[in-house]
């Protein structure tokens, strides 16, 4: 819009003459104008008169060099301070002009203001959507592993891969709580090994392949729900479904359970005491739970700290705590398949944990975990780790390196993860690997475990527990989101 068109020459030429038409009478009279105002506008030009006018009343003014610029567009804010001088003294004939103004674009009023509703509909909208997604987040990692196991009584070399899937969301309901999903989509690897060979007096059926792969099934869709949040200033809970651990590398107990875990702090930092009750939601373990109390946060210079006691609802020996849907069917004399063997508790019903977590040296960190279990033998677990640098997902090119050592004696621990058989329960090894992002939010992992135990299978003459060497190389791919 230019000034020899704009609607404040419009205004302005239409107050001027309303202020007074005995101005332009004077003019038409031949009485004494006021000079120019404006040095760019020559006397010949056809807007000449009227801005001499707009001039002498205040309503227009020009720049500090005397200029009116009229070719040149206009701000909101030159037309804010038109209509400001407009009004300066305003008369009735003003008023009534300015009523003529308005019904001649009442019109277009009109319009403006189904616009300006439809702004304001639109704008509650994105408000509402925009209020929506400042509560929820949403994050998850896409794997894909393949990995090469000798274990000794496998047919073949056993190269495994899997697929993975984590979806997770949080939704913010207020200041304090916030509801939480987990969506798994786990494809596990599994093994298969026929008893080629073997008597029939074993009553094994040879046609049939013996699974020998992780507990649960090939793929399975995991659902999770809890919800987290404060109970006061010092008080925060966690409760419904989903994956617990303890300790630094979730040696004792790892486990996908239901149960409630509340927190208290100590201090100012990151100290507190917990209390728990979890449950595990799995077949093999679906009537075993656990009550505990403990400490964990930081304890004096680059030092975390957890301890936990817990005691479970089973007998120290003997009780019959899920069933395992995964053992070999046995067979009666007949050839009739019996009731598949129950699990039985000889893990004790009491343990202790300690973990640790240490900053020793500039980008080196010591890692220590610890769990003792009243059971008569075999009662206690032990792992330790040493890592250098850790890898950030936004900088490709970093790296991570670890080398780590374990002994985990057959009742030292209840639930451990066992980063899927990389560490079983009964085996002493090491394992040494590295991770490297070669991409924003693409890291990649590499690891080699070795590891020495006694075998449990079920094989011709019962139960065979002789020792093996196990060799695993193992490579993966996380894409996180």
């Amino acid at each position: 819009m230019k000034k020899s068109k704009v609607l404040a020459m419009a205004l302005g030429l239409a107050m001027g003459v309303s202020a007074s038409t005995a101005l332009a009478a004077e003019a038409q009279d031949g009485a004494a104008l006021s000079e120019t105002a404006f040095n760019d506008v020559p006397k010949g030009h056809w807007a000449y008169s009227a801005l001499e006018v707009l001039s002498k009343d205040g309503v227009l003014e020009g720049y500090p060099d005397g200029s009116f610029k009229g070719d040149e567009t206009m701000t909101r804010y030159e037309m804010a301070q038109i209509i400001a001088n407009a009004y300066k003294g305003g008369s009735f004939a003003d008023d009534a002009l300015i009523d003529g103004v308005r019904q001649e674009l009442s019109g277009e009023l009109k319009t403006l203001k189904k616009v300006e509703k439809q702004v304001q509909k639109n704008t509650a909208a994105i408000n509402k959507m925009q209020s929506f997604v400042d509560k929820l987040e949403l994050s998850g990692m896409g794997q894909v592993r393949y990995e090469n196991n000798d274990t000794r009584k496998y047919d073949s070399m056993t190269e495994n891969d899997r697929y993975y899937l984590s979806l997770k969301t949080n939704y913010k309901v207020n200041e304090d709580w916030k509801v939480c999903t987990e969506w798994e989509i786990n494809h596990k690897y599994s093994n298969y090994r026929n008893f080629h060979g073997e008597k029939a007096a074993s009553n094994v059926d040879f046609n049939n392949p013996y699974y020998v792969g992780t507990d649960r099934q090939n793929s399975k869709f995991y659902p999770r729900l809890w919800m987290e949040g404060s109970l006061g200033k010092k008080l925060s809970l966690d409760i419904g479904r989903k994956w617990r651990g303890l300790g630094f590398q979730v040696m004792a107990y790892g486990e996908e359970t239901d149960g409630f875990t509340l927190n208290y702090k100590l201090n100012d930092n990151d100290l507190m005491a917990t209390a728990l009750y979890w449950k595990p939601d799995h077949k093999l373990y679906n009537t075993f739970a656990v009550t505990g109390v403990g400490l964990k946060g930081t304890v004096g210079h680059g030092t975390q700290l957890q301890l936990h006691y817990l005691r479970s609802n089973t007998e120290k020996t003997g009780t019959v705590v899920g069933h395992n849907e995964y053992t070999k069917m046995p067979y009666d004399g007949a050839g009739n398949g019996l009731p598949r063997d129950s699990v039985t508790w000889e893990h004790g019903n009491q343990m202790i944990t300690a973990s640790l977590m240490q900053n020793f040296a500039p980008n080196l960190y010591l890692w220590a975990d610890y769990s003792r279990t009243n059971a008569d033998e075999q009662n206690n677990a032990t792992a330790i780790k040493v890592s250098y640098k850790w890898t950030d997902l936004n900088q490709p090119g970093s790296f991570h390196l670890y080398g780590r050592w374990h002994n985990y004696k057959e009742h030292g621990r209840w639930l451990g993860d066992t980063a899927d058989s990389l560490w079983l329960d009964g085996s002493t090894g090491w394992t040494f690997g590295g991770k490297y992002v070669f991409a924003k939010n693409v890291e990649g992992e590499l690891c080699y475990g070795w590891s020495r135990a006694a075998e449990d299978w079920w094989g011709p003459n019962g139960h065979d527990t002789s020792d093996y060497t196990r060799h695993v190389w193992r490579a993966q791919l996380d894409f996180h989101f």
